[in-house]
């Protein structure tokens, strides 16, 4: 992210130096968002369909459409969701067209943060239409397109900041609503995601994920995938000053702080009971109210000192943080067994450093995943772009596709 610049950078560095002798990774447990997804109600889960506007229009897609559709939310109850299809020129190939659901970078939390609704006047716009060039190329193969939105953003409710299998249960809610809606798209898919997007590829890839009824999960991309974010909020949290590149790690560290209040209550409960520092705690409604581009201003949560964020019980609010992000962390999953992974890194990337990604691409090969690996000379928002890992990425899906 542009904002993170030399300070972040000098925190990745302090972070991946301390941090190289880690447990190995334990399985999770079959998450109950999942298996009530499982046991979903035989009813039409399209909402509404609606035009899409804007620079949500990509080139050269023959339909662009808005969906609405019900999905499980992270709670365990029925709540709206939204997402963007897009559909390529010319007719279907028998069996329907393979298509992609691409997962995006973080945009924020708030619900004008969907990429669905982008318009050229969204402050985020440079956000929401990252993975434009890798859309572009798939609709150009005769790939079809699907990009949710996440739980929470554009429809009520707060959004499980990377909370995996919320994550994951937008992205299988999606594909069940788009193959419903429109009886073209085939049964063969990949998942690619792009930081936040990449831990919801990554979990949609999970041994015990259920997918959607009569489709075919054919491989997984994760561009600069997050991991190990307890570490990098610890060594965080004691910087005395606010700063240029550090306002914008303490703007995540707000979102995370959010998303893991969705999952646990006593969490939820202790931020503003001491959990949190006042100061803080006024900011929590930011969260609802802004994009990231947006919350790392002075007048947001860049104006805290990361020191300054929790309260006088802000130790057992970090322990209770730390469990969340743990076992959310992609590097604790147990993948489908044979499905192909890529992962993309950046060298350059200040919010998923290259040691965190190279020790996580160590422990899946380790553990029988096959993975396809690519370093690229850039920073976190670059990784995706047609002048790096934009035209590999189309080319390795298309071969899991067999296009």
């Amino acid at each position: 992210m542009r904002t993170f610049h030399r300070a972040s950078i000098a925190l990745a560095v302090a972070v991946c130096t301390t941090t190289m002798q880690v447990p190995p990774p334990a399985a999770p447990a079959v998450g109950r968002a999942v298996a009530a997804v499982a046991q979903a109600p035989r009813t039409p889960h399209v909402l509404d369909v609606s035009p899409a506007r804007g620079l949500a229009v990509v080139e050269p897609s023959s339909v662009a459409q808005v969906l609405r559709y019900r999905m499980r939310s992270v709670r365990g109850t029925w709540a709206a969701a939204t997402g963007l299809m897009l559909l390529p020129e010319g007719e279907a190939p028998a069996g329907g067209w393979p298509f992609v659901v691409y997962n995006h970078v973080t945009t924020g939390s708030a619900d004008m943060c969907d990429p669905s609704e982008v318009t050229p006047g969204n402050s985020e716009r440079e956000r929401m239409t990252r993975g434009d060039d890798i859309a572009i190329r798939l609709l150009r193969a005769g790939v079809a397109v699907l990009r949710p939105d996440f739980e929470g953003i554009g429809t009520p409710g707060p959004h499980p900041y990377l909370i995996g299998r919320s994550l994951a249960a937008s992205v299988v809610a999606m594909v069940r609503a788009a193959r419903e809606h429109e009886p073209r798209l085939g049964a063969d898919w990949v998942v690619v995601g792009h930081s936040e997007g990449s831990v919801g590829a990554l979990f949609t890839g999970a041994a015990d994920q259920w997918l959607p009824r009569g489709t075919r999960l054919r491989g997984v991309v994760a561009l600069t995938p997050v991991t190990r974010m307890d570490t990098t909020l610890e060594l965080l949290r004691r910087t005395p000053v606010a700063a240029p590149g550090v306002n914008g790690m303490v703007a995540l560290a707000g979102m995370i702080i959010g998303g893991a209040a969705t999952v646990d209550a006593p969490l939820r409960r202790l931020l503003t009971r001491g959990g949190l520092s006042d100061e803080a705690v006024a900011l929590l409604p930011h969260l609802e109210q802004r994009c990231l581009v947006d919350l790392p201003r002075s007048d947001s949560w860049g104006g805290l000192a990361p020191s300054a964020v929790t309260g006088a019980r802000g130790e057992e609010a970090i322990a209770r943080l730390i469990a969340v992000m743990r076992a959310n962390d992609v590097r604790r999953l147990h993948l489908r067994p044979g499905l192909p992974v890529r992962i993309d890194a950046g060298i350059l990337d200040a919010v998923a450093p290259l040691p965190f990604t190279e020790m996580l691409v160590r422990d899946y090969r380790a553990a029988g995943v096959p993975i396809t690996y690519a370093r690229w000379p850039a920073g976190h928002p670059e990784v995706v772009d047609d002048r790096f890992a934009a035209g590999p990425v189309v080319a390795w899906t298309l071969t899991r596709l067999g296009r």
